[in-house]
């Protein structure tokens, strides 16, 4: 159960299909020092040898929903390349080639299997490895759009991840098996203002619009990966996929760590399935929106 005294403020961002190289940053984004910046892949150069690219370009689309149910008209441009390999100047090359690397390798064993929908079992180590694999792509894919004001993750959980190697307190990831159909969901992430109301001010700041909630979808290869944070933990902890209870077949929850062994693969989503879950944290908030303008 959510806490009622948590407010989703009526703005939110969706953005799919990620541009190729956003602005490069001066500052590392994990460990915040100046160093030289290198070219992160967000899903890891190394999956070009088991997930076969075949796209020549891809759309990158921003949605800005300014009041429930009423977006702006969409921002698409057309880049080229595969959006698997999309890339983000903003980790410097000791980050690079040290924890984040030990990362890769660590859930690489376990990940190709994923890709291929393959039968395996995975135990809690094998959960951890893959969720922190998961939660890396999820805080640099945050950058694709280069917009600073549409980063929702904070650095306490960058650097949380830095130091400790798991996805840090409070996050939820789920992964499910998605063949790939024709048009598949590919990379969707949104991000939403949700504050405490009782220290929110009568005029908000664009401070307190700034995102503090994200949820982000991706797939590569046959996985299906869905990860949500927020500052207020008791949000992820407390979803139940209430607007598509699908979900509760086709996902398992990786993170925090099942108790048992996740037989794998799961029951197979479809293009639907992967639309429908992408977009259903969106659907609650905007509905809660929706009921506390009406009161």
């Amino acid at each position: 159960m959510f806490c009622i005294d948590l407010l989703y403020l009526p703005q939110c961002v969706l953005q799919a299909y990620p541009s190729v190289m956003p602005p490069a940053h001066k500052v590392c984004v994990f460990c915040g020092l100046s160093k030289k910046m290198t070219s992160e892949h967000v899903w890891g150069e190394w999956t070009k040898g088991y997930v076969e690219r075949t796209a020549n370009k891809h759309n990158h689309a921003n949605v800005f929903v300014p009041k429930p149910g009423q977006p702006e008209p969409a921002q698409v441009r057309i880049r080229a390349g595969d959006h698997l390999d999309a890339q983000v100047r903003i980790v410097c090359s000791d980050c690079n080639s040290g924890w984040l690397s030990r990362i890769q390798n660590g859930a690489k064993p376990i990940l190709i299997p994923l890709f291929e929908g393959a039968k395996l079992s995975l135990d809690q180590p094998a959960q951890q490895r893959v969720a922190a694999w998961v939660a890396m792509a999820t805080m640099t894919g945050e950058y694709l759009s280069g917009d600073q004001a549409r980063v929702a993750i904070p650095q306490s959980d960058r650097t949380w991840l830095m130091e400790k190697g798991t996805p840090p307190p409070g996050w939820c990831i789920w992964i499910g098996h998605y063949p790939r159909q024709q048009n598949p969901t590919q990379w969707v992430k949104a991000s939403f203002p949700v504050a405490n109301v009782d220290e929110l001010p009568e005029t908000p700041t664009a401070e307190d619009l700034a995102p503090t909630m994200q949820t982000t979808a991706f797939s590569v290869g046959d996985l299906f990966a869905f990860a949500m944070s927020c500052h207020f933990a008791e949000i992820p902890m407390g979803w139940d996929w209430r607007t598509a209870p699908e979900a509760r077949n086709l996902l398992k929850p990786i993170w925090p760590p099942h108790s048992g062994e996740i037989n794998w693969p799961s029951p197979p989503m479809s293009d639907n399935d992967a639309q429908s879950i992408s977009a259903s944290v969106v659907r609650y908030f905007e509905d809660f929106a929706i009921r506390l303008q009406n009161r």
